[in-house]
């Protein structure tokens, strides 16, 4: 029998966060992530109002940050006084876009008493012409609150363990980062804006029993994207990160495939492919399959993955979860994607062979993934 099973639980385990890392960078996280958003409550009141506490996604939130988490995503939720009079609309011209209509929550904000200063900053914040929320209004503005906050009550922050933290803000695409940085390590925190809303009737959702009834609530969140100009402010991406989280959640082998995935990805040098295409890619293929397929050993699961990522970049299509009419490798150029396609397509073909070498040695296994 080959030895490779063997080989790829020890690297499974190598690259697996350990429970001591996890406890010492979260802890931090956790006093550096209220230390920023309880601060902009206090130094911004309509913030203090629409704020709702936040939700972790991405590679941490779901098991399989590999080596040290030390990067964070969060979504911190806003709510908007009258929210139910939102109207959601689809972006015609973007698949898995919305455009945010905010003419009688305004109306009704502006008719009640004690919404004054929310009203008054939502002027700024919609378009007077169409009432649409404007994407880089609302950008600004958090990120005005965000340097205030940093402002007002200083840039250090002295984590559980003693660490003193320094803290640089940064504006990167939809999220707003804070680096901060102390002698021993680094941790690092994506903050996303995330406007709250429900399921409304024209959504197109994978049909599955696995999810659909979960679907209570959506986020709307600023994500830069292309198409028409006139209409591109308005466009806000949709998305669901607690029905991911909690489809990727229990399925046997398959948080195990994912790490060592993104092992490989980094030994092969595939800095454009993105852990949310791998995420997109096992949501589907969970669409696709029994829970028992998971059950699996991990070469089997990782051949039969390699093998759907590298047809999905030869195809050059990825369709987004929430609408298969978005395809996430449009943001990448017709040259990345066919580099990642042979990439995928050459590991695939060696590691396939690997199950029936029964000499194959450790240190030529290891030349395929990215160690600590």
């Amino acid at each position: 029998m080959a030895p490779y099973e063997g080989y790829l639980l020890e690297i499974a385990q190598a690259i697996t966060v350990r429970d001591e890392d996890r406890q010492l960078y979260t802890a931090d996280f956790e006093i550096i992530r209220n230390y920023i958003l309880n601060g902009m409550c206090k130094v911004d009141n309509v913030f203090n109002i629409i704020y709702r506490g936040t939700s972790l996604f991405g590679s941490y939130s779901n098991n399989v940050r590999i080596k040290y988490p030390s990067e964070f995503d969060v979504i911190f939720k806003l709510s908007v006084p009258f929210s139910k009079y939102i109207n959601v609309e689809e972006d015609e011209d973007r698949p898995g876009y919305v455009n945010l209509d905010f003419e009688d929550v305004m109306e009704e904000m502006y008719e009640c008493n004690g919404y004054t200063d929310a009203y008054n900053r939502f002027v700024d914040l919609v378009d007077t012409n169409n009432n649409y929320l404007r994407r880089s209004n609302l950008q600004r503005w958090l990120k005005d609150v965000m340097e205030t906050c940093l402002d007002t009550f200083g840039n250090q922050v002295r984590g559980k363990w003693g660490h003193l933290y320094t803290l640089i803000y940064s504006k990167r695409g939809l999220a707003h980062t804070i680096y901060a940085k102390c002698s021993k390590h680094s941790i690092s925190i994506d903050f996303v804006p995330g406007i709250c809303f429900g399921p409304t009737e024209w959504m197109q959702l994978p049909h599955s029993r696995k999810f659909k009834h979960k679907c209570d609530q959506w986020f709307a969140v600023p994500k830069p994207t292309s198409g028409p100009k006139g209409t591109r402010r308005y466009a806000f991406m949709v998305c669901n990160p607690k029905v991911e989280h909690d489809l990727l959640l229990g399925r046997q082998n398959l948080k195990v495939v994912f790490r060592l995935l993104k092992s490989l990805r980094n030994a092969y040098g595939m800095y454009r492919l993105k852990s949310y295409f791998l995420t997109t890619a096992f949501l589907w293929e969970i669409q696709i399959q029994s829970d028992r397929f998971w059950h699996n050993p991990l070469h089997i699961l990782l051949e039969h993955m390699l093998e759907t990522l590298a047809s999905d970049f030869a195809e050059g299509s990825l369709p987004y979860f929430w609408n298969k009419d978005l395809n996430l490798l449009d943001i990448l150029s017709d040259d990345d994607i066919d580099e990642l396609a042979y990439k995928l397509g050459r590991a695939h073909e060696t590691l396939r062979q690997y199950k029936f070498e029964p000499n194959l040695s450790k240190k030529r296994c290891l030349t395929h993934f990215e160690l600590p």
